[in-house]
């Protein structure tokens, strides 16, 4: 199994990855996990949960220093070939699809993300052509969603088994939890029982759209008498899952400090980082929120509706808007509009009934 970066380092294809590994060892399915990483101490052979995991040096400093990694991925998948009867990768990974094209392992290739890695994408960028042969390589390409499926049969004309199959949820962690759970989990996490506590997850960065949240949250305190908390569980530096710095992350993070004290919003808004206890946060919130500008399938948003928690959602049609209809699991709305974002918080942050029914 490749991933560009793997647990516990963070991305939500990496979360996805590590569980389906999990899953696939109990039922005897020998694993083993190739990824890059940024970070030196994590370069070379480790366990993680019982799987064993290879991790090569990632380092985009400079052109030869990338197509290093790159060869060194192809390489090491050559020079082992014999112990693995199937790839399956998390993503489009060049390296991996050329070395299965030379070793004749064949590839089930995962697409994660619209706009990423999706072959309409992949043929749009440099070297198009020759990224899209090496794409229909796979002997099978998962798509998560319909869009993503219809995008893969547009492209590819039927000439890939494209398969769809959505994004899994541990139903044993991400379920709903009762009052009295949710009071205790509302203590352990340090998180007021006289307010309602909102809940976003993901890196914060201008993808994820916190920004827009905050905009929204703005007009909101004006609007309603209740107190509300917000809660941010995510990464606030990519240093955080990819050890390097990005000065655009870096900027996206000081604005939203920026942002923060502007609105007045220092009480109410609380950034927890990077949390291995996600489903605790969201038993014990009122409403999951996601903003975000840019998904493949989001585990954030599947994972709240498991745990029966009333949600708030970007349209991105074809993406959020069939995990998700208005008045069904909670609303969809343009993020962008902030007026309908703040009235959409308003009506759900005044109506726990209302939540209580939609999440049903």
């Amino acid at each position: 199994m490749t991933n560009w970066i793997y647990f516990p380092e963070f991305s939500g294809a990496a979360l996805q990855a590590h569980r389906l590994a999990l899953q696939l060892t109990k039922m005897g399915i020998r694993v083993e996990v190739l990824t890059g990483t940024d970070n030196a101490e994590l370069v070379g052979k480790s366990v993680v949960d019982g799987i064993s995991v290879i991790r090569v040096l990632r380092n985009k400093s400079s052109r030869f220093s990338h197509l290093k990694f790159g060869w060194n991925i192809f390489g090491f998948i050559a020079k082992n070939k014999s112990r693995y009867d199937l790839l399956h990768s998390h993503g489009f990974h060049a390296p991996v699809n050329l070395a299965s094209m030379f070793t004749g392992i064949p590839l089930v290739q995962k697409i994660t993300n619209l706009n990423v890695d999706d072959p309409l994408t992949i043929r749009g960028r440099r070297y198009g052509f020759f990224r899209l042969n090496l794409f229909q390589n796979a002997r099978a390409i998962i798509a998560t969603s319909q869009l993503l499926e219809d995008t893969c049969n547009f492209v590819l004309r039927g000439k890939n088994d494209t398969i769809r199959i959505p994004n899994g949820v541990n139903t044993q962690e991400f379920r709903p939890a009762t009052q009295q759970q949710k009071t205790c989990l509302r203590e352990k996490l340090l998180l007021p029982q006289d307010k309602i506590v909102l809940l976003t997850v993901g890196t914060v960065s201008y993808i994820k759209g916190l920004d827009r949240l905050l905009k929204a949250l703005n007009k909101l305190q004006e609007r309603i008498d209740k107190k509300f908390m917000l809660v941010v569980l995510g990464p606030l530096e990519t240093r955080q899952a990819f050890r390097r710095t990005d000065p655009k992350v870096d900027f996206y993070v000081e604005n939203m400090h920026e942002m923060i004290s502007a609105f007045g919003l220092q009480q109410a808004v609380r950034f927890e980082g990077n949390r291995s206890n996600v489903h605790e946060y969201m038993k014990a919130a009122d409403l999951f929120i996601h903003p975000s500008r840019q998904e493949g399938q989001p585990n954030a948003l599947l994972e709240a509706m498991a745990c029966g928690l009333t949600s708030v959602a970007h349209l991105i049609p074809g993406i959020t808007d069939e995990i998700i209809q208005n008045g069904k699991f909670g609303f969809i709305v343009d993020c962008d509009d902030t007026e309908s974002f703040a009235a959409a918080l308003k009506v759900l942050i005044n109506n726990p009934r209302l939540r209580s029914r939609i999440a049903e």
